[in-house]
């Protein structure tokens, strides 16, 4: 049931939602266990919009709220901020959003959707892979970071660290951090003096920044509170007998002298802490009278952490410190679509609409980009960015697909535009599309939302797929679409016991993969799911067989992971004829060199021109014509014209055909459907008749098709197995299951780190294909979750064996992919 809502709650949202300078869009992201959810909820429950205190609600409905507020990844709340000393504030629409759960990262949706995000970095723990990709990905929208290094409170009620180990321990997380923003573009130095770095514990609920105290002893050094945040962070020392700063830690009478993070932060800090864990009430007491606060007397009956948490969160409370430094390093959407908008608009050049979107224009053309969606009692709530204009209930809209696929909708006509051909089918609806805005508990009606703001539209996720672009403008637009960072790739089969149900299973992916868009299916032939994580994919199975699919039994294979072809030799020169018999092309194949094949695919910006200048000139032969690069236009496979001149212009007729052909070979190669990695194959001759029908595409590509696939059987095909570099962080008190798993998943360690004061240690692994499934699991068994991982692909190994030797373990190998894709055991022969 959606919100009953109130005049007062909609004439406040409608007002906040106006003014667009008061607005932030904020993600929360950070490694599964390090605080996301305890961050979320304390903002939610401080600063979460309520629609109406007073309203009264039935048992079931509150019950199903609670549940769809702890699946909801976004939130609006409304922070109110003091500007001056004497006490006047400012309000702020904040919209907040975080990863729906551990297994689903979501971070590029985030990315798009906020303009910026507060990352979330665990003490004593060193950054990951998975941290430094979501720091790329932000960075990569151009949204601006805020770190909240998290459970400090461990460093010195756990770990029993002095205030000069805790500050050593995050000056060095700091500068990685630094390195890590250097290496993608940013040239500049964090420092927690300026407010972007939050200190705290995520779990009671407290924080602070340098910022914050300097303003605390403002009064005492006279010094303004910016100047002297500089000086609480770094090799800053305060001589208290001569009451002067200095960057030496040795006083004028060569007594040793704290550095001033420790002296004024840190020990304040630790010393009630420990007062409080010991049940010093005498030195509590005093403390909180020096500080200036009051406790009431509920919270003086408490002890141990709970009274720890009541007393923190009034001296320094989490919401107010991370809504403080939100506000001054997170740009208003104002600001922060100028900054986007060459980025966000390099696909569509109209003048109009790119200042509109630049300047957030509320009046201008409505431009909306779709980037996730969220289940709500049955139905489907599309999320996106309101970029430009205002979106309301009854608006005609259309939405812009991948391949510029539209909906105009009027309550609601349905028109799709194909690329290339010009005809248009309607439809039509009986229901409207509906916008709504995420107070607390359920998505609440709004009748409109302006640029700038987020909104949620119900009715219309039926036609999309991915990421959309929505618009009220005639003109085909599409924004630049949203990139998902893959790793690796992971499968399963799946089919219905009962073929009956196949079709039911088809709808229930259908509606899942919404909620899910990284998850893709296969069909051809059997029915494959592939997601881009293990835990990603496990995570969608149970959902679809414990909730879409309950009364449906379904059979699954093992999880299994892609491989590679390639060739060691160079084929013969061979050459077949088109069907008709009136063509002839001939070709080689060859394998590329190693290096090449590596910065191909590190090459971002693949052309021909960086090839030529960053791999010893091997594109000096001015013959030498690339035709296209495969898969996707750019992986580590070359079609070379290599024919005589002669040719040339012929072979010019028929590139497109080719270029279509050299696509689907290097995403299915022959040995088992498998892409196609290090193959360059040279176009030697090609015979045409004279006349053009007799060259078509029916012609061309099935003959190529044959080519490509018979000169590879003949240059000694191989298999590549992918190898994941394994991060692991592990209790010492696990150490030996570790090693136990990696033993049995045939790892190697490549490094090893220890954190003495945190008891914890670091260890690098390159783990081989299927084993990293095994690794996963018995690492989560025999640890009990005290050690927990990260994969990534670190590179491709040459499989041992010849692939066509039946007996190998290769043969093997390509024979189980066969079989879980259906495909014939036996392979047909091309030449």
């Amino acid at each position: 049931m959606i919100q009953i809502q109130n005049s007062k709650f909609l004439k406040n949202m409608n007002k906040a939602m106006k003014q667009q300078d008061q607005i932030r869009n904020i993600a929360i992201s950070g490694f599964f266990d390090n605080g996301q959810k305890y961050l979320f909820n304390n903002l939610i429950q401080k600063w979460g919009i309520q629609v109406n205190k007073d309203q009264v609600i039935a048992d079931n409905e509150q019950e199903f709220g609670e549940e769809f507020e702890s699946e909801c990844n976004i939130k609006n709340l409304y922070y109110k901020n003091k500007t001056n000393n004497k006490g006047e504030e400012e309000g702020y629409l904040i919209n907040l959003m975080k990863s729906q759960n551990k297994y689903f990262k979501q971070t590029e949706n985030l990315s798009r959707l906020s303009d910026g995000v507060i990352i979330i970095i665990n003490f004593g723990n060193e950054q990951n892979h998975e941290i430094e990709t979501m720091i790329r990905t932000f960075l990569k929208e151009q949204n601006h970071i805020v770190f909240f290094l998290n459970k400090i409170d461990k460093a010195f009620l756990k770990q029993n660290l002095n205030g000069e180990q805790i500050f050593q321990n995050l000056n060095s997380v700091i500068e990685r951090l630094t390195s890590i923003i250097q290496l993608y573009g940013q040239d500049r130095i964090l420092s927690p003096a300026n407010g972007q770095i939050i200190f705290g514990s995520a779990k009671q609920q407290w924080g602070f920044s340098c910022l914050q105290f300097a303003q605390f002893y403002e009064k005492k050094f006279s010094i303004e509170h910016k100047r002297l945040a500089e000086k609480l962070w770094g090799d800053h020392y305060f001589d208290p007998q001569i009451k002067q700063w200095s960057d030496q830690n040795i006083s004028k009478d060569n007594q040793q002298l704290k550095r001033a993070f420790v002296a004024f932060i840190l020990d304040p800090i630790m010393k009630l802490a420990q007062a409080i864990m010991n049940s010093q009430k005498d030195v509590v007491y005093q403390m909180i009278e020096r500080i200036g606060i009051q406790l009431s007397d509920d919270i003086k009956e408490q002890e141990g952490k709970q009274l720890l948490k009541s007393i923190f969160n009034i001296w320094i409370n989490l919401a107010d410190t991370i809504m403080q430094s939100c506000i001054m390093h997170i740009p208003s959407p104002r600001i922060a679509q100028n900054q986007k908008a060459a980025y966000l608009c390099k696909q569509y050049k109209d003048e109009k609409f790119n200042e509109s979107i630049k300047d957030c224009n509320p009046n201008g053309p409505l431009v909306i980009q779709i980037c996730q969606m969220i289940s709500h009692k049955q139905e489907i709530i599309s999320i996106g960015r309101v970029f430009s204009g205002t979106i309301h209930t009854g608006q005609k809209i259309r939405i812009f697909g991948a391949r510029y696929k539209f909906l105009l909708v009027k309550y609601i006509e349905y028109e799709q535009m194909e690329e290339q051909q010009n005809q248009q089918i309607e439809q039509t609806f009986q229901s409207i599309g509906q916008t709504f805005c995420f107070p607390r508990g359920e998505p609440t009606f709004i009748e409109q939302v302006p640029s700038g703001n987020i909104v949620g539209i119900k009715g219309i996720d039926q036609f999309l797929k991915g990421t959309c672009t929505i618009s009220d403008i005639q003109s085909s637009i599409q924004m630049a679409p949203i990139i998902y960072q893959y790793d690796y790739q992971v499968k399963i089969t799946i089919a219905p016991i009962n073929p009956e149900n196949l079709n039911i299973v088809l709808e229930a992916i259908k509606q899942l993969t919404k909620l899910h868009p990284s998850i893709t299916i296969e069909l051809d032939p059997c029915l494959i799911l592939i997601g881009n994580s293990y835990y990603h994919l496990q995570y969608f199975i149970e959902q679809l067989t414990n909730i879409y699919l309950k009364n449906v039994e379904i059979r699954k294979s093992n999880y299994f992971t892609n491989y590679r072809e390639t060739i060691t030799d160079i084929s013969n020169q061979n050459e077949i004829k088109t069907p008709n018999k009136h063509n002839i092309l001939g070709g080689q194949a060859i394998p590329l060199n190693d290096n090449l094949v590596n910065q191909i695919e590190l090459d971002n910006q693949l052309s021909i021109k960086s090839l030529n200048k960053n791999t010893n000139n091997w594109f000096q032969d001015e013959k030498l014509k690339i035709i296209a690069f495969g898969p996707n236009k750019r992986g580590p496979n070359i079609l070379v014209n290599k024919s005589n001149p002669e040719d040339c212009f012929r072979l010019n007729e028929i590139e497109e055909h080719l270029n279509e052909t050299w696509q689907w070979y290097t995403r299915e190669g022959v040995l088992c459907e498998e892409q196609v990695r290090g193959i360059q194959f040279n176009i030697l001759k090609f015979q045409s008749h004279a006349d053009n029908i007799h060259r078509g595409p029916g012609q061309i590509i099935p003959t190529a098709r044959k080519l490509f696939y018979g000169c590879q059987l003949q240059a000694k095909p191989r298999l590549q197995e992918p190898v994941f570099l394994v991060e692991i962080y592990s209790n010492k008190s696990v150490l030996d299951q570790v090693y136990k798993c990696l033993n049995n998943s045939k790892g190697i360690v490549i490094e090893e780190k220890s954190f003495p004061e945190t008891f914890s240690q670091k260890i690098k692994a390159h783990v081989k294909g299927p084993n990293i499934f095994q690794f996963n699991d018995s690492l989560t068994l025999m640890t009990q979750n005290k050690a927990y991982s990260s994969s990534s692909l670190d590179h491709w190994s040459l499989l041992n064996g010849d692939p066509l030797q039946i007996g190998s373990e290769a043969n093997q190998i390509m024979q189980d992919i066969r079989a879980k894709k259906c495909l014939p055991l036996q392979i047909p022969q091309y030449l």
